[in-house]
């Protein structure tokens, strides 16, 4: 009797641990299914900041082009008023005048 006792004891002990494992693994299945849902949201939004990253370096190198094109027009404009001003007597007498008070302001900035 004791027997049939601890076998029946033995046997509930076990399905109680088996109702366990069983939530144990809903509960892994409910966190995994959570895991993915969240790594999903993460590597959209790493694709998104991949793209705005993209277009950020498009738009710098589009302004380093825009810099690099008018520092050259700066350059042969200075170069083009140098050279007037070498070969010109005008250009050279009106470059030396008095630049008036406000126009300095302005040139200035």
């Amino acid at each position: 009797m004791i027997v049939f006792l601890a076998m029946g004891a033995t046997i509930f002990w076990y399905r109680g641990e088996a109702i366990s494992a069983q939530a144990a693994e809903r509960q892994a299945k409910a966190d995994l299914a959570t895991a993915k849902g969240v790594n999903d949201a993460n590597q959209e939004t790493i694709g998104r900041m991949k793209a705005l990253a993209d277009a950020k370096d498009k738009i710098l190198a589009d302004i380093a082009g825009q810099i690099a094109d008018i520092n050259a027009n700066v350059a042969e404009n200075t170069a083009a008023v140098q050279g007037l001003k070498d070969a010109n007597e005008d250009v050279r007498a009106y470059l030396a005048g008095a630049v008036p008070p406000d126009l300095s302001l302005q040139l200035n900035k």
